[in-house]
């Protein structure tokens, strides 16, 4: 892969794409037209910017923690990086602008958040997790804002919270990690605060409240039997999860949130 496309982390931006699809078809606002194509692009870049810009302020973290990254392993250069935030960014709030004013309300929030995140709240304990998390989640709740009048139901909360708490745990499970890389650049975690046993319990802990908010969407019918396609495995991965030490168990839970979007889709369009 190229490195500058490996930047934007596109497995992660496409869990904002499938994350703003399944919210369209609940809320009812997709529509296979251009302003929904203008969202995803706008998603996609917004959410690649983000992590671009992650990549260029903790290049000295990753040369400890994962040195095959494109800027620690010199497939790409940090002013590449931020050339590529840059770009990205710009684009996709050009893009949200043509979608809905609430939407590029939204997406503009989001761009800043994962820029102040980059910047200045991953070294605050907590507020760097939910930081994370809230980007993760939004992009539900974001689909209904996608017409100029908000459609946001209790299903679309509903999505929101499941992944805020999947999201959290594996930003948890991260912080544990990177324990040593963070230690050694002052960036304090919940794994200084709690201890990497204490974080690990916690992290755990939040996988199986989103596991056991996973019933919620069929027992309120809101979706369909063909929900538990992706439903099942996704539980079946957390559980998994838990068996392993956090390193591994955070790419588990990563592959465990694309079943959920999944079994989302499925859920509502058959």
């Amino acid at each position: 892969m190229n490195p500058y496309l490996e930047l934007l982390r596109p497995s992660v931006c496409m869990m904002t794409v499938l994350a703003l699809l399944a919210g369209g078809i609940v809320a009812g606002t997709f529509s296979p037209t251009l302003t929904f194509a203008f969202a995803i692009i706008a998603g996609f870049l917004i959410c690649g910017s983000g992590n671009a810009i992650n990549d260029y302020i903790d290049y000295k973290i990753d040369k400890i923690s994962m040195p095959h990254r494109p800027i620690p392993s010199g497939r790409a250069t940090r002013e590449g990086a931020f050339r590529l935030f840059t770009v990205a960014g710009v684009a996709g709030l050009a893009a949200a602008w043509f979608v809905s004013l609430p939407f590029f309300g939204i997406a503009l929030f989001n761009y800043v958040v994962s820029t102040a995140y980059a910047y200045k709240l991953k070294k605050i304990v907590l507020v760097k997790n939910i930081a994370v998390s809230w980007l993760a989640a939004v992009s539900f709740l974001a689909a209904g804002f996608i017409p100029y009048q908000i459609i946001i139901g209790n299903a679309l909360f509903l999505f929101a919270g499941i992944s805020f708490l999947a999201a959290m745990s594996r930003e948890v499970l991260k912080d544990v990690r990177d324990a040593e890389a963070d230690k050694s650049e002052g960036v304090r975690t919940l794994a200084h605060a709690f201890g990497e046993k204490g974080a690990t319990i916690f992290g755990f802990a939040l996988i199986y409240a989103a596991c056991a908010l996973l019933l919620a969407p069929y027992l309120l019918g809101t979706f369909s039997v063909y929900y538990w396609i992706g439903a099942v495995p996704a539980v079946a991965a957390c559980i998994y999860a838990s068996m392993k030490p956090a390193k591994k168990a955070e790419k588990i839970i990563k592959a465990a949130t694309y079943f959920v979007l999944i079994g989302f889709l499925l859920g509502s369009v058959l």
